[in-house]
């Protein structure tokens, strides 16, 4: 083998097709769009049962041929500096994607793929492509998975992927030890599934289909009078459907829950970060540790009142952090602290409380807009709707008091910690290597309060974070702190304009 070549040219593992023949995959995307025509003429009598199985097997070929000339015409290499992808039947694509560009790589291996010991390999690299992956080999097998993995993410030419290596294929008996475990999902954080919004749309999306397919049917006139029930039993029946369908929707978020994250476990395996996970599914997502930039840990309104919380890492570059840094999809507070800490970085230094000027703002938007419509109501004589926008109106203090509480930021010698929110509470801590640049927000209220808003701009995560409505001199010490360049410049202005953009 050349030095400069790491793996030779060559096409996915074969037995994808087997895959793609049993699932049908190819023949869904054909069936799709002659499926309803084809059931157009089946309704008005001009095809028959034997029609209709004719085109769905020619329908089937027709699909099998073409994923397999797809099979045919797809290679990939790996050289050096870059992962080679070359795909398409009459016009040709050739996509390089630079070995240093690549932020991470996802494994996922589906029932049938394991099955057949083969595997889906993601790669994303900092592109500028919205978070798509930048190239997916489905399928590779898993004696080659582990070997490319390495190679993408360390850049190391490690040798001919033909030899016998580690399998990769989550859930494999041959998969590498891991060098250490950080965390491993105790069945029982699965009941903080029905708290997260996340795993309750699952089952929420699929009761309001069944209901609008069931309404639309025909109720028989026997089973319509067995529903009816006297007018005194309504609130009995109204209170037990109710209950009936909180149980079902917990149930379908604990279920949703299971299937996304049982088996998790959270790794260090050499340079890199890994995280496997799955029920059906498998998948193993691998960060390199030199790329990660701090964490963010994230509390809605229902974990944060059983004091649980999500841990997702900060990588520069790398798309849809929320879906591949997830470091620990559900899990008690404390847990999510010591992962954080083992993982990515300890950072044990309090927070600043923020001025009371910033809970006097919080106070007024909260209360302000319901009190405001309440007495325009009672103006208009509908004093019922007043009283209710009067209560919302009590509920806001609470609510303000409690987004006052959640504001807090603090830096020490390498990192720098923001907090903020209320129904989505969310605690941020940032290596300061990973800034590059500060954005000062400043309105006219602002202004008159003494406070502005200061972004943290970054090439991790969301590109920015922002501290809240701390104080002028907060603002300046914060900044001291992190790019003392900047502070003397800072200083030295009378007042600071919104939206100025300072490059660190």
């Amino acid at each position: 083998m050349s030095e400069h070549q790491v793996l030779a040219e060559r096409r996915l593992d074969w037995r994808v097709l087997v895959v793609h023949a049993v699932t049908f995959r190819q023949a869904r995307a054909i069936l799709s769009s002659a499926g309803p025509i084809a059931l157009v003429f089946a309704v008005q009598g001009r095809l028959g049962s034997f029609g209709l199985i004719a085109i769905a097997v020619l329908a089937t070929v027709a699909s099998l041929a073409f994923s397999a000339l797809r099979w045919w015409r797809f290679s990939y290499e790996i050289d050096a500096q870059r992962l080679l992808v070359r795909q398409g039947l009459l016009s040709r694509s050739e996509r390089a994607v630079p070995l240093d560009r690549v932020r991470g790589v996802d494994v996922e291996a589906p029932a049938l793929h394991r099955l057949f010991r083969i595997a889906v390999l993601r790669v994303d690299a900092a592109a500028g492509t919205g978070g798509k992956d930048e190239a997916v080999l489905d399928a590779v097998s898993a004696a080659d998975t582990g070997r490319l993995r390495e190679v993408l993410l360390t850049q190391r030419a490690v040798g001919p992927v033909a030899a016998p290596v580690a399998a990769a294929v989550p859930g494999s008996a041959d998969m590498a030890v891991a060098e250490r475990v950080f965390a491993r999902l105790d069945p029982r954080w699965l009941l903080y599934a029905p708290l997260v919004g996340s795993y309750l749309a699952v089952p929420l999306a699929i009761g309001g289909t069944l209901l609008r397919d069931v309404q639309s049917l025909p109720i028989p006139a026997g089973l319509r009078d067995l529903l009816d029930v006297p007018d005194e039993a309504g609130v009995g029946r109204i209170a037990l459907t109710v209950l009936a369908a909180l149980a079902v929707v917990a149930v379908g978020a604990l279920v949703a829950g299971a299937v996304s994250n049982w088996g998790f476990v959270l790794a260090a395996r050499g340079s890199n970060l890994v995280a496997e996970r799955g029920l059906l599914t498998k998948r193993t997502v691998s960060l390199e540790i030199d790329r990660i930039r701090g964490y963010v840990l994230s509390q809605g309104i229902g974990i944060r009142l059983v004091r649980a919380a999500r841990l997702t890492a900060l990588v520069t570059g790398l798309g849809d952090q929320n879906r591949r840094g997830q470091l620990l999809p559900l899990g008690p507070l404390h847990v999510a602290e010591e992962v954080a800490a083992s993982a990515v970085r300890r950072f044990d230094t309090p927070l600043l409380p923020h001025p009371a000027a910033a809970l006097r703002r919080r106070l007024v938007r909260s209360v302000g807009p319901p009190a405001l419509v309440s007495v325009a109501l009672l103006l208009l004589g509908l004093p019922l709707a007043a009283s209710i926008l009067a209560v919302l109106a009590v509920l806001g203090v609470g609510l303000g008091i409690d987004r006052y509480r959640a504001l807090g930021h603090v830096a020490d010698t390498a990192a720098l910690a923001v907090r903020s929110g209320a129904l989505l509470r969310r605690r941020v801590v940032l290596e300061q290597r990973a800034l590059v640049g500060w954005r000062i927000q400043q309105s006219w209220f602002q202004r008159r309060a003494g406070l502005l808003t200061l972004v943290a701009c970054v090439g991790a995560g969301e590109g920015g974070y922002e501290v809240l409505d701390c104080s002028t001199g907060q603002g300046l010490d914060l900044v001291a702190a992190v790019s003392p360049g900047w502070a003397n410049a800072l200083s030295s202005r009378p007042q600071f304009s919104r939206g100025n953009q300072l490059s660190k």
